[in-house]
């Protein structure tokens, strides 16, 4: 009789023990996050950023007294700038910009942007940024003569944006800081738009939402984008996002082909 017992509880133990089995190795529901996807997004917010810092420099020279050509942001942009400036000339002292003393000028500025746009993957993308900006301009002579211009500076701020796609929509707030280093034009800048060398480096911080009918999801990450310049004659130059690149196209923001 003990025999008996001692078989049944045995063979229930082992029921018991395959189930608790089945239940700790059951599959749970996959996250909607997509890491290929995120990166692909935070490149094309960030390209888009990138080209806005070089957009920004160039605007700067001309609220200095410059002159300089200003690439106008895609039709459904918008862009509203506050600036400040001091210029120095050439043994530092505070002279009035606009003249031909002005060797170095000091510029603080504050924007907001809008952007709406398609993504590569054919998703909408749209775009809140606000930032605040310090650019150091120095105007670069050889012989007397005016050659080139050099930005130093750096951009900090938060950007809220979107991409909604059929099914999901990724959602970021992105706290991030551009580092603009040496970045030149040659003259005259008319015929130079685009910077011969330099790069800028972004570094930001992500909290993803990815959204479906029933369901959300969300991430932190934290990713470093570089820009090296110059670009090709149309405005596409290499895009660097953790082991990928892209191209980032300077006029239209346009990030795609990302490999």
């Amino acid at each position: 009789m003990k025999s008996l017992t001692a078989v049944r509880l045995a063979a229930a133990a082992g029921l018991l023990g395959l189930w608790a089995c089945s239940e700790s190795t059951s599959p749970t529901t996959a996250s909607l996050v997509n890491q290929t996807t995120l990166t692909s997004d935070v490149a094309s917010s960030s390209g888009d950023a990138i080209a806005t810092d070089v957009q920004v420099v160039s605007t700067n020279e001309v609220f200095v007294g410059l002159t300089a050509p200003v690439e106008l942001a895609p039709a459904t942009d918008s862009v509203s700038y506050t600036r400040t400036r001091t210029c120095f000339d050439s043994t530092g002292t505070s002279v009035t910009c606009g003249t031909a003393a002005v060797r170095k000028a000091a510029l603080f500025v504050s924007f907001s942007w809008a952007r709406h746009d398609t993504a590569a993957d054919g998703a909408v993308f749209l775009g809140n940024v606000k930032r605040v900006a310090y650019d150091t301009l120095f105007r670069n002579y050889t012989s007397g003569v005016e050659t080139s211009r050099t930005h130093d500076g750096n951009s900090a701020g938060t950007d809220t944006t979107s991409f909604t796609g059929p099914n999901v929509t990724r959602t970021y707030q992105e706290a991030g800081t551009d580092s603009v280093e040496a970045v030149t034009f040659n003259l005259p800048r008319l015929n130079n738009p685009f910077p011969i060398s330099g790069k800028i480096v972004r570094n930001v911080s992500i909290h993803a939402t990815f959204t479906s009918a029933t369901r959300s999801d969300t991430t932190d990450v934290t990713k470093r984008i570089e820009v090296d310049f110059p670009p090709d004659s149309q405005g596409n130059v290499v895009l660097k996002i953790d082991t990928k690149t892209c191209n980032l196209n300077l006029v239209t923001h346009h990030v795609s082909n990302c490999q």
